[in-house]
């Protein structure tokens, strides 16, 4: 098994934006190419250049509005380099420090939600899992999940977790589905799924901790496997 998922398409999207910027070739404020002339250019596919750019809208590097394509913000260039920076890092970082940290947000995230959901936040966590039980048995599966999770997200309030959440989800997604880490029967994950919707319906937030827990074992011991001697395992009891 391999130890780290192969990022390079989006790194390297992202480092030719940089050099970009760096060499003044593009400046702060200035629109960059469409997303069909940057995959051509660079010679990724289009998925990949949407991912870095996605990557670096939620860093705040870049901005894309509706018909106008994305622009680079307005800081200056020094500043750019080192939000682009940090931006790298995230492809960086070994798959057990990410899991740590969604379990983290995730347990955050869904105590939030009990607390401060709305009517309008049940009903789009409710339509996001039946999207995903409906496709459960499809491709789609892996997306729907996160889908759901995201929507609990957005229903706590709190932009921050949910942005991290993004930031973590699409590093997360390739081991997911690289090494099919989610392989728990359909049953268990459905029951789960639907604990967790009473919950937040009833606004219960005891017991969060340790549903989510549970719900992300697999995730977790899977994590835990792919440890290297020399990074520090997590206590996952003591969150």
């Amino acid at each position: 098994m391999e130890d780290e998922v192969n990022l390079q398409p989006v790194t390297f999207v992202i480092e030719h934006i940089k050099r970009q910027i760096s060499d003044r070739q593009i400046l702060p404020g200035e629109r960059l190419p469409s997303e069909r002339k940057l995959s051509e250019l660079l010679k990724v596919s289009r998925l990949h250049v949407r991912e870095a750019l996605q990557k670096m809208e939620l860093y705040g590097i870049v901005k894309t509005y509706p018909q106008s394509g994305t622009v680079v913000s307005e800081f200056s260039k020094d500043q750019l380099d080192t939000m682009i920076t940090d931006a790298l890092k995230i492809s960086k970082y070994d798959f057990n420090s990410l899991v740590y940290v969604r379990v983290l947000l995730e347990i955050e995230a869904c105590k939030l939600c009990a607390i401060n959901r709305t009517e309008e936040d049940l009903k789009n966590i409710e339509k996001a899992l039946v999207e995903l039980e409906e496709k459960f048995d499809t491709e789609l599966r892996v997306e729907k999940d996160f889908a759901f999770h995201q929507a609990i997200a957005l229903g706590g309030h709190n932009a921050v977790i949910s942005s991290l959440l993004l930031i973590i989800t699409p590093d997360i997604l390739k081991y997911y589905q690289k090494y099919k880490v989610c392989a728990v029967p359909q049953k268990t994950v459905h029951a789960e799924h639907r604990e967790l919707l009473e919950k937040i319906k009833n606004k219960d937030k005891d017991g969060m901790k340790e549903l989510v827990l549970r719900h992300l074992s697999n995730l977790i011991d899977f994590a835990r496997i792919s440890v290297k001697e020399n990074i520090p395992e997590f206590e996952y009891g003591n969150i």
